[in-house]
């Protein structure tokens, strides 16, 4: 029988000071790097196939980017572009990998991040050793909040339009008294893949849990946010002291955050302190599914990925024209106002888009556990109905893979509005994407079954 092998590597992909940084509607500049960002790859190889999984501190990464990374990725390692799963974590402190309102990306900085994701995969290609693996899945459901709430009359403002048609408020005010319920629920499933070597030693804990990020950063800082955090408290609750690489990647959390509305803190917390006691609950649960988890000396493997059309929301004429208006009453940016920011959305995407995209839908096999993606924002709804129907024991969710296609709201929240489905660069896809999406997600799992 053939033998399982795993292999695991992190490369930095820290930018210099001075670069632009993406994660708000204005862009911000680096003036302070608080933690290193870092590409983290897992490998696996069961003798018939290998498959490998990275996560990039980024906020976003365009497919292109990927795309060519993949490309360069098989070429040096033999492991196919559909065997090959790329994830951005959302940290909101790190460069732009894709363009995100008015934070552009750096050619440059795309194309060394590019380099150094092929560096990570090849090093844990380059590492692979004999090795066993095992999963789980807990729960925790206290750090997750629905940010997107119904709220009393007259309680919403406009959207950047000038519209009042929404019917649910993004982040309102803590403490609110207009703030009637949260509009959707949460995914509280900790999701754990564990590697270890024959002699029990970890080699490497790749985790799934959908929450947004975390944030409480300055905004000239460089972080990872609370992403690495979680591995660093987990291999202490462990003991562990000997390398292991520890990647977290992001679930389908559209919709979800770490802000509890109804029930705020006293006062605010430091800057990082909330993402260190995320971190470290989030971990506790972590290290408890560990510890359960049943471990294989050999595993199937598979992959599927192909590419969906999904329509685009281009604005009408009259929107162009009302943008044209706005923005230039409004005179050259940057911008600060809503209204101008979207107006300038609007050109962007008359200008730059077509009337459809191809979007990467990717499904993994690793015995009985499954992971599906969604190339964007997912709404936790999504992962709640691809888990319900899969035909995996266990299946893990991965947002932001293989590229960024903005916001993935379901059809009923457009029918609502808020922000998420407000027409710009972060939400342009049709409001049929999502079903279409989960559809051929689900496919690709029934075929790996």
């Amino acid at each position: 029988m053939a033998r399982f092998h795993a292999g695991a590597a992190t490369a930095n992909i820290t930018p210099l000071l001075g670069s632009s940084q993406a994660g708000s509607m204005s862009d911000h500049i680096a003036t302070e790097i608080h933690d290193e960002l870092h590409v983290r790859a897992l490998v696996l190889d069961n003798g018939n196939a290998r498959i490998a999984m990275a996560t990039i501190d980024s906020c976003a990464v365009a497919q292109e980017v990927l795309d060519a990374a993949k490309k360069e990725i098989a070429a040096e390692t033999k492991i196919p572009p559909s065997h090959v799963l790329l994830s951005a974590t959302h940290t909101h402190s790190a460069p732009p990998g894709a363009f995100l309102f008015q934070s552009k990306p750096d050619a440059f900085y795309q194309r060394w991040m590019g380099m150094r994701i092929v560096d990570c995969v090849r090093m844990a290609a380059g590492r692979l050793q004999p090795a066993k693996i095992g999963w789980g899945v807990g729960s925790e459901p206290s750090l997750l909040f629905n940010r997107r709430y119904r709220m009393k009359p007259g309680a919403i403002p406009p959207d950047p339009f000038g519209r009042t048609t929404d019917k649910v408020l993004m982040n309102p005010p803590a403490g609110s008294p207009n703030i009637l319920e949260p509009s959707g629920p949460i995914d509280p499933d900790v999701g754990l893949l564990a590697v270890h070597t024959l002699d029990d030693r970890p080699l490497a804990l790749y985790g799934s849990y959908a929450l947004h990020y975390v944030g409480g950063v300055p905004g000239t800082h460089i972080s990872a946010d609370y992403f690495p955090l979680w591995g660093r408290h987990l291999l202490r609750l462990a003991g562990v002291t000997t390398p292991c690489m520890t990647a977290l990647a992001n679930a389908c959390s559209g919709n979800l955050n770490n802000v509890n509305a109804l029930n705020p803190p006293a006062k605010p917390y430091p800057p990082y302190r909330r993402m260190d006691e995320v971190a470290a609950i989030l971990a506790a649960e972590s290290y408890r599914v560990w510890k359960g988890i049943e471990f294989q000396e050999w595993v199937e493997l598979g992959a599927a990925l192909d590419s969906l059309e999904c329509g685009v929301r281009l604005p009408s004429g009259d929107d162009v024209a009302a943008a044209q208006r706005t923005l230039a009453a409004a005179g050259p940016g940057p911008y600060k106002d809503r209204s101008h920011i979207y107006a300038l959305e609007t050109m962007q995407l008359h200008n730059g888009y077509g009337p459809t995209v191809q979007v990467p839908i990717q499904a993994l096999r690793i015995g009985a556990l499954g992971i599906a993606t969604f190339p964007g924002e997912a709404f936790t709804e999504l992962g709640l109905e691809v888990k319900k129907k899969s035909p995996f024991a266990a299946t893990f969710l991965v947002e932001l893979a293989n590229g960024y296609y903005g916001y993935i709201p379901t059809e009923e929240a457009f029918q609502v509005g808020g922000y998420e489905t407000w027409r710009a660069k972060s939400s342009f896809l049709a409001p049929d994407s999502a079903p279409r999406m989960t559809a051929r997600a689900l496919r690709h799992l029934a075929s790996l079954a």
